[in-house]
């Protein structure tokens, strides 16, 4: 079958503004590891990255028709999903023979209301990559869907499912996602950005991969990881794709995106030893947790060329700690960071979040105040905005606290997701939900607040007036007034 495969444009403007400048494009592994599979299993595919590519509605349909699909895969989230709709509704009206198959967190909440307003046939949930195989060969052969595991749609007017959603037990059976797929020369990082780039080489290029899926962690803010057990690949088999990052796509730093990469000591530990056996060349960075960070782990980790962690610190009261489900202290955070800065020249962010569920006003300057006092080097702070899938969206909406989007008739307002927005300080927009200790002006005020009490700190604005280049200066200069101002 000839299938493609489709990250979609995106209504990024829209739902963060001025901050757009700092978003860099990033392959999109999702839907590679999905085409590896495909492809594996004998199809024939291919991939458009509509977003990277910066394609218009118009003339991604126009490359729709020109690859001549009988199977169309589209990733979903929340920035996009207002897109997905009304362009797959188009174009479902207009080419009905096209099989279209919708995944990923948003396509899952909304399941019900794309496969009823004819955006779509299928609705993929949880891990696409087997589901997908096995509904495109039962397409081909003639074979009944029902055996397809994970996947709605529609019959006589009523949504079925046909299990829960689907997650990989093995994940080291899944090959390399397929980045043969995308160009290449899409993925460089803007001049202006929120990462930390350190001098990996003139040329080179930035990375990122997984080396584990899932977390034993239920913050309840995640979309992705409830009752999803950490499912690991192998250590070669991890260091093997570094080596093709290396060796094929010059990749001179790489970001283990996983969501607990230093969970397992061990693990850890053995990586960093067959990167320096194995003479790999390359820095490296990943997402760190306060409760799994201890000295040996960290220099081991520096020797092996690690420069970068990020922790998501979240919040500097420990009662609002407790109740997202971080299970560590202010305390251990700060213990933590200053043992990392003490112990080794790593590079660290903090990640934090403002306006939690039930934050008052005092407890929101805790936080600021707590970062201020941490060593870091770069911090984050987005307003917290209960994306579908998280726990806190499932109680919101619940309660009917919270615009979900969906309207009389499971249609739905699409333009309702613009204000999903962790950096929407950045629009004109209101967030979509504010816990009643705030105002939407005031969190908004205070997200800018926080940036300025950060970064107006000498050590900290000396950290960014390094990285500024006088070619990027007037852009610089911008996105500085838009964010603190």
């Amino acid at each position: 079958m000839k299938i493609l495969l489709i990250n979609p444009p995106d209504d990024l403007f829209e739902v963060i503004g001025g901050g757009e400048v700092f978003i860099s494009n990033m392959e999109p592994l999702g839907i590679l590891y999905i085409a590896a599979v495909l492809r594996e299993g004998g199809h024939d595919v291919a991939v458009i990255d509509a977003y990277a590519e910066r394609l218009t509605q118009a003339k991604l349909e126009t490359r729709i028709l020109e690859c001549c699909p009988q199977m169309i895969g589209f990733t979903c989230f929340t920035s996009n999903g207002g897109i997905v709709y009304n362009f797959c509704k188009n174009l479902k009206s207009k080419h009905p023979n096209i099989t279209i198959v919708l995944g990923n967190v948003h396509a899952s909440v909304f399941a019900r209301q794309y496969l009823l307003n004819g955006c779509c046939d299928y609705v993929i949930h949880g891990e696409g990559e087997y589901p997908m195989l096995q509904l495109a060969d039962a397409i081909s052969n003639n074979l009944p869907i029902t055996d397809v595991p994970a996947l709605s749609y529609v019959v006589n007017g009523v949504v079925e499912t046909t299990s829960d959603p689907y997650y990989i037990k093995d994940i080291s059976v899944v090959p390399m996602p397929a980045r043969d797929l995308v160009r290449q020369d899409l993925y460089n990082i803007k001049q202006i950005n929120n990462f930390s780039l350190h001098n990996y080489g003139n040329n080179k290029s930035r990375k990122h991969m997984f080396t584990s899926r899932g977390c034993p962690n239920r913050c309840t803010f995640c979309t992705v990881h409830h009752s999803i057990k950490q499912r690991f690949n192998t250590v070669e088999q991890s260091l093997d794709e570094v080596e093709t990052l290396i060796n094929d796509y010059n990749a001179g730093y790489i970001f283990f995106t996983d969501s607990l990469f230093v969970g397992k000591k061990k693990r850890v530990l053995e990586i960093c030893k067959r990167i320096r056996e194995r003479k790999l060349d390359f820095k490296w960075g990943c997402e760190a947790h306060v409760k799994f960070i201890d000295e040996e782990m960290l220099l081991a980790m520096e020797e092996a060329g690690c420069v970068d962690l990020d922790f998501g610190l979240e919040s500097g009261v420990d009662r609002l700690l407790i109740e997202i489900g971080k299970k560590f202290t202010s305390d251990d955070a700060l213990n933590v960071i200053r043992l990392v800065k003490k112990t080794t020249k790593i590079h660290v962010t903090g990640l934090f979040i403002l306006g939690l569920p039930g934050e008052t006003l005092q407890e929101t300057k805790q936080t600021i105040q707590h970062a201020t006092q941490l060593p870091l080097d770069m911090a984050q702070f987005t307003i917290l905005t209960p994306f579908p899938g998280s726990q806190i969206f499932d109680e919101l909406s619940g309660r009917g606290e919270i615009d979900t989007g969906i309207r009389p008739g499971d249609k739905l307002d699409t333009d309702v997701w613009h204000r999903y927005s962790s950096y929407i300080s950045y629009t004109d927009k209101k967030p979509i939900w504010v816990t009643p200790e705030h105002t939407a002006d005031g969190l908004k005020g205070l997200q800018k607040y926080a940036l300025r009490r950060f970064y107006f700190r000498p050590y900290a604005f000396w950290q960014q007036l390094k990285r500024i280049r006088l070619s990027n200066l007037p852009h610089m200069i911008k996105a500085a007034w838009d964010t603190f101002i």
